[in-house]
Parts: C-alpha cells; structure tokens; sequence
C-alpha cells in the first residue's frame, strides 16, 4: 500500500515505473493552489490558537492574573490596554516602569557623579524631620524646596524626583534591622508608604525613574540584608492573614496602613511580612468575609486581625526592603524581611470570594475574552510591504551617509607632528609616574625609600639592611588591595624607577626567612620577612623582601604579585642592584603534588593560601576566604569548558578527573584537611538553589560572571551516627543523611526547573546528582534545625566544576518490563506443566482400568 501525499498527489515513496506525470503546466498550478489553502488554514489555527477564551474550556478562570493599575496616564494606558483585550501577567507593571525609564531622558544610572554627590551631602546635612517634611510637601504636588548655601539643589523636576528617592534611601538606612517595630523606623516605613500610595499625585513621577524589579525569596534577604538594603524586589506568596493597622500622626495624611502575612512561593516554610497603603477594592469582600467569621480582634484599637482561609490567594507586591522583623513565634524569636510598596497583582487561586469579587467588579471580561479581535488580513499585508519598503529606504540611506562620511575622513589633514610633542611634554611633566605607589604609602616618598635602600648591598649570606624598616614597608604594601595595585601596574609606560609599582612572575633562585623583632611582631603581625633571590635583570642582580609564603616554597617554584621598587642602578657601575619590596606574594610550585594541584596553579589559584584555608575550618565564610574561594570557582568552572582549555590544561584536567577520589559526607568530615583542594566526586540530592550576587569587579573577572550559585543537598551518611556538640546542651545526633553545600558557577540545565528561569534567586527542585570538584572546607551558617538546639550548623562545602543528572535515561528503570516478561513465560510453563500432567495422569489411569478389567 502506498500513502499518496496531500499537497500535490504524488507518492511519498517515489512514482511508479508505468504512471506517466501529467501535464508540468497543470500540476504546478494545482501544487501553487493547494499550499495557498494549507497556508490559509494554518494562518486561521494560529489565530484562533492565540485567542484566550479558546483554553477557558480546559482551564479554570481562576488562573487569571489580575493587575492593579497605577493612577494618573498610566492608569489610562493600562485600561486600553485591557479593552484591546491584552491580559495581565505577573510583574506586567514592572515591564512598563522598566520601558518608561529605558525611553526617559535621564534614569538613574545617567546621573552625573556631581548632581549624584550634591544630593548625598545636601541629604546627609539633614536632619529626619527636615527630610521627611521636604518629602511631604513634594508628595503633596508642591514645588522641591531643597536650598544650601549655593541656591537651590534640584533645577528640574525630574531631578527633584531622584531627590526624592535619594531621600528615601536615607530614611530606610536609619530602620535598625533585626528588631521589632520601633520609633526610629517610622519616618522609612512613612515615607515609603506616601510613595506608593495609590492616589498618590507623584506616584507616576516616581515609578519610571526607579531601577527594575527583580523577583526575592526569603532566604537571601535573611543571609544578606545589606546587599537588598532599600532595593527595588517583588515579594510573592498566599496571603495566611490581613492586619489594618492605624497609622499614628504623620505628615504624610496617611490614616492606616495593611499588613499581609504570605507563605512564600519558593518552598520556604518562614512567614514573609509585607506592607501596603492600601488594597484593591476586590479584597473588600474577603475583609467581609473575614469579619463576618468573628475575625481575630486585638486588644488594642489601633490593629486589627483578619484570618484568610485556603484556597488563599497569591498576591504580589513590589516595593524597597526595609529591614528584618523580629516577631515572636512558638518557636520563640523569629526574623521576617519585610517589603513596603504596593500590590501590583493577585489571584485569585481557587477563593470563591475573590472569583466572585473579581466577575463583579469587571462583568464584561469573559465577553472581551470570548470575542475575536482579527487583524484584517490586508492590514498584515499591507503593513509587511510597507515595513519592508521602510527598511530598504533606511539601509540605502544609511549606507550613502556611511560612504560620504568615509569620504570625508580620506580628505583630513594629517596631524601635526610638533602638536604631538607639546601634548607629549606637558604629559610628561608630572613629578610622578602613572605607575608610582608614593601616594598609596603615606610616610614612604622616593626620599625615604632611597634611605632605606643606601646602605644596603644585602645578600643572602649576608642580608646587609634594616629589617625592621622593611617589615614597616611589607606591612603598608600588604594592605594595599590587589585591585588598586593590578591598576598601578596596567599604567606602566615606562622604566620603573623609585616608587613605581612592578610586577613580579618569575622562579625562586633561592631564599631566605629573616626573623623581625619581638617588638614589631605583635605591632605588624608579622613574625618574619621572605628575602628572595630572583633571576637578574640585564645583569644585574634582584632581591625581592616579602611577607612570608608558603613553607614548602622551594628554588625553581614560582612566585607572582606586585612590589614596589625602592632600588635601581645608578649607572655609576658601583654597588649596583635591584631591591623591590612587597606584601604578600602568591606561590605556585614547580612540581604540584597532586594533579588537582596541578590545575589550580595552571588556573592562576594562589596554592599558598590553601593552608590559611585548614585554619578557617567550621568557621562562616568571611574576606579572609575571599582570595582562595573565588579564584577557585573559576578554576572549577574552567573544568567544564573544555572549547576554551589549552592544551596543557586539558592534561592536566584529564589526570586530574582520572584519578578522582570517590568521597562521601563522612569521609569529608571525619579528614577535611586531607581532602582540602583536592578533586573529590560524590553523590548528594538536590533540595535548594539560591543565586548568589558578586559585587567587586575583581571577584567578578575571577569567577567570569557577576553571580554564583549555591545548592543546598543532602549527602548519605550510611550507618553512621553523627554527634555534634553544642555548648551548654547535649550532642545533636544526626542519622541517614546530612547537609553538603554545593557551590557552582553555573547550573546545568536540567537544574534549572520547568520554567527555566536562570534569573530566580531561589529555585527548589529535587533531583539526584553526580557531583566533580574541588574540597574547599567544612563552613558554618545558621539553621533552624541547630538554632533550636543552641549551635551552628557546619558542613562540607563543595566547588563543582562537574554535575550530572544521576536520573536513569531508560524507558522502564525498575525493570517492570523484564519482570512481566518472566512472570509470563512463568504462567505459559505452569499451563503446560498443568497440561502435561493431566495428560500422563489421565494415560496411566487408562491403563490402570485395562490391567484391572
């Protein structure tokens, strides 16, 4: 049989041998006519499929966003926008304020440093009564009255909005995080109230110009509070219970104020507090409903309670976080961020309240769904030549300016070669080189570091210089940061003289420890100095003075940083060496001890860290951590991409995974020292992924990305039982599993969860993996499990450069298919041993009965 195709009428397996193609004429018109029909069929389907009221039938209306519109022209746009039929999703407004500010003249980060500083020191000279009655009286509508002694602060309106903002962020530093509601946090919980008011007459002033909204979760704002302090997020979460509060006197005219308890959407289980001026007409009826059910009244007048009963609905809300709650639980004291803005969406979520609510304040919204909205098919054509002529006019206009312009540039004069040497001269006119390290070192001018240099001719028989001295310099050079140095470095134009900053890369000839006086040791924390001899520079000898590095450094291994030169030639001929001094230096060896030791130095991984890494062990991660942990999640990221290893780092990387050590949670916890900077592989599961943000542009270019990630897993601990003991308190006995913190530079994919979202802070997914990469350390954080029992909480904490899915990729991973397979062919011989045995039964009977009769 064969299956004749339904475009043109041919066979899908070739034409027969004896069937004779009809007239090329015909056909071709018959083939054009019938993809004109496919066409049009397919064009009405996708129109038709991007009607909503077609999935009504499958989908309940309850799965419908509603926005809260803002006032004022923006709530006009919106409103057409809904009577074209558009539907609201979640953070819809955010995306408008988001487009309102990339089409506005000026946004936040167009501010030039002057005004930005201006309105910090006009801010910050201020007192709270003074900036919050300039706050009011700008709300109000009335004109910035913000003076110094220079005239007035803001010259246009527009500026006295990122004032306002500006003053904003001065009220929510006052806030004191981590306790209860108190005096001092009123005029930020005020303010930010007044901003986002909903009738509010500057609210659309101040919307467009603020930064865009990103979606938060409740363990980063507990972790990190300073880095969300005043940030614009979204909180998402059911709401469990509605408090109206009385607001107390203020400027602002606010008479109450709401406070929604939610249970976060990202399967944290701690109550999230939000704060709002104001709610949506439709949770009128569920306040209703609320009271009616006798809802829970306090004591005191000013606040009142109202329990929402499930199904709850899911409400949105965006504003500033303002600071950590302390509230008081069953479990004791709590901490709850709290987020004060202005509900942008709900859902309804299943509530037949807020169905009921939503259909009655919009009856007509399931007809504007059910009708269809066509483009008129002429206007699509019309409008796709018109589009089309549009764009070939621009491209040859812009090509014809590009080639007069070019044109143009052929027929400049060349430049004058004595203008040149004037801009030369007067560049070179400085006291100081681009590269000097005099300003960074208070106390050390070209004049002192010659003194400490002149009556040295130091060796490493005989060191020949004040080691004290010395000391002082390594200690100022040391606490200079490696950003600020790598950037003196980057402006080397020329030979170094006194002061300037070099680089150092080169191979230990041999050195030498130089022990600094008992009195300077406690001063410095400095107990000795490194004294290295290196490779001479077009012959003439180098000396580097440096803190101390490794212990097992040896000749040949290498050593890189910056230092500071306070000795050259003269060219006298005459006692002529090279003295640099520096803080501390990195170490990498000339023979690592293992292949994981290996990687790290081709990596760039400063390995003489690695022992101040043992010391730090159970300990939070702090800035001591900070030279070692991040370096290390770019030498664990590079792992993975193999496109961009050179070929001596492929090696190295291939030894390395072949000869990895299979390590589980108790192995790490029994011997992290052992295991520190070594390539383990062990097997955890998944429970949360939290995206961790990276401020400095140093750490950013060693990890090659602005974030990282952190995954919470759990590890087997077999039929070990795990005692931790707490101070004041029993051992904690931990069985079967326990906590193993994974650290990554990116999530595979299927890591990512369904919508796969890479920019969510937090992400809960469960999945059995496969882990690869470098033992950092055991690490400490708080948990509630160990808060309860008056301890920390410490566990292993992994760089992954490998992860993969531990998922089974066949169809029938239990094998139910082989065990039908089995019990079938089971069956079919017990039936015909069943057979069999009848038959010979019945047989011998047969004979029996002739042998009888």
């Amino acid at each position: 049989m064969r299956i004749p195709s339904e475009l043109h009428g041919e066979p899908l397996y070739g034409r027969t041998r004896n069937r004779q193609p009809g007239p090329p004429a015909r056909q071709s018109w018959r083939r054009v006519i019938r993809l004109t029909i496919v066409l049009a069929l397919v064009v009405v389907v996708m129109r038709q499929a991007s009607r909503p009221g077609v999935y009504q039938v499958f989908f309940p209306e309850t799965a419908r966003q509603v926005a809260v519109a803002p006032s004022g022209k923006m709530k006009e746009s919106t409103r057409r926008l809904t009577a074209n039929g558009a539907s609201f999703q979640p953070g819809s407004e955010s995306a408008s304020n988001e487009q309102a500010a990339t089409e506005s003249n000026t946004t936040p980060d167009r501010l030039t440093p002057e005004v930005r500083q201006r309105f910090e020191r006009w801010v910050n000279a201020k007192s709270e009564d003074e900036l919050t009655a300039t706050l009011a009286s700008w709300l109000k509508g009335d004109k910035m009255a913000a003076e110094d002694n220079e005239g007035s602060v803001v010259d246009t309106e527009r500026e006295a909005a990122f004032l306002v903002l500006t003053i904003q962020q001065k009220l929510i530093e006052s806030a004191k995080d981590g306790t209860v509601w108190r005096a001092a946090d009123g005029p930020a919980l005020l303010a930010t109230l007044a901003m986002h008011r909903s009738e509010g007459v500057r609210r659309d002033e101040l919307l467009p110009i603020r930064t865009p909204a990103a979606v938060a979760g409740v363990l980063p704002l507990l972790q990190q509070p300073e880095v969300y302090r005043g940030d614009r997020l979204i909180a998402r979460g059911e709401i469990v219970r509605i408090e109206r509060v009385a607001a107390p006197d203020n400027v602002y005219g606010l008479e109450r104020y709401w406070n929604l308890w939610l249970l976060p959407l990202d399967a944290s289980r701690r109550p999230w507090m939000v704060v709002v001026a104001d709610l949506p007409k439709t949770f009128d009826a569920l306040l209703s409903i609320a009271d009616h059910d006798h809802s829970e009244s306090s004591a005191d007048s000013d606040k009142q309670t109202f329990p929402v009963g499930a199904p709850r609905p899911i409400v949105e809300v965006e504003g500033e976080f303002i600071k950590r709650l302390s509230y008081q639980s069953e479990a004791g004291a709590e901490l709850t961020p709290v987020i004060v803005g202005h509900v942008s969406s709900y859902l309804a979520n299943g509530n037949p309240v807020m169905n009921a609510a939503i259909r009655a304040a919009d009856p007509s919204t399931r007809t504007r769904e059910d009708q269809d909205e066509e483009i008129p098919l002429w206007w699509i054509v019309a409008g796709s030549v018109t589009a089309g002529l549009l764009f070939s006019v621009w491209v040859m206009w812009r090509t014809a300016v590009l080639n007069r312009q070019l044109r143009e540039r052929r027929r400049r004069n060349e430049v004058v070669l004595s203008l040149l040497v004037v801009i030369g001269s007067m560049a070179g006119g400085s006291h100081l080189s681009a590269q000097s390290l005099a300003d960074l070192l208070p106390g050390y001018d070209q004049q002192r570091m010659k003194d400490i240099a002149r009556p040295a001719q130091p060796s490493l028989d005989d060191p020949g210089i004040n080691i004290d001295e010395i000391a002082k310099l390594v200690f100022r050079m040391d606490r200079l940061s490696d950003a600020v140095l790598q950037e003196r470095l980057r402006k080397s134009e020329s030979l170094a003289v006194l002061g300037d900053a070099v680089s150092v890369d080169e191979a230990i000839v041999d050195s030498r420890s130089l022990t600094v006086s008992s009195t300077l040791q406690e001063y410095l924390n400095i107990d000795w100095i490194e004294m290295v001899e290196l490779s001479p520079i077009d012959g003439v000898p180098r000396v580097l003075l440096a803190r101390s590095f490794a212990k097992a450094a040896e000749p040949g291994d290498r050593v890189f940083g910056v230092a500071v030169r306070i000795r050259r030639p003269d060219g006298d001929g005459q006692d002529e060496l090279i003295v640099d001094v520096a803080g501390r230096l990195g170490w990498i060896p000339s023979q690592p001890a293992s292949p994981a030791d290996e990687v790290l130095s081709i990596e760039g991984v400063d390995l003489g860290r690695l022992a101040d890494v043992v010391s730090l062990d159970r300990e939070p991660l702090s800035e001591a951590d900070s030279s070692v942990f991040y370096p290390m999640i770019g030498a664990a990221a590079s792992v993975s991409d193999l496109a961009s290893q050179s070929d001596q780092l492929a090696d190295a990387v291939r030894r390395m995974r072949s000869s990895v050590t299979n390590a589980s949670p108790v192995d790490l916890l029994q011997n992290p020292k052992g295991f520190t900077g070594e390539w383990i592989r062990l097997q955890v599961e998944t429970v949360r992924i939290t995206r961790v943000a990276v401020e400095t542009q140093q750490r950013q270019r060693e990890i090659g990305s602005d974030h990282y990630y952190e995954i919470d897993a759990i590890g087997d601990l077999g039929k070990v039982q795990l005692q931790i003991e707490v101070p004041d308190g029993d051992p904690v006995v931990m069985e079967n599993r326990y906590p193993v913190t994974i650290v990554t530079a990116e999530v595979p994919e299927f890591l990512t969860g369904d919508s796969g979202d890479g920019e969510q802070l937090v992400t809960t997914i469960n999945r059995a993996i496969r882990v690869e990469g470098f033992f950092y350390r055991l690490w400490s954080y708080e948990s509630d499990f160990m808060k309860q029992r008056g301890g920390k909480q410490f566990a292993p904490l992994v760089i992954a450069g490998v992860i993969e899915d531990l998922r089974p990729n066949s169809g029938d991973p239990m094998g139910v298919q082989a065990i039908g397979q089995i019990a079938a062919v089971a069956i079919v011989a017990a039936i015909l041993a069943v057979v069999a045995f009848h038959f010979i039964t019945r047989r011998g009977d047969r004979a029996s009965r002739k042998r009888r009769y």
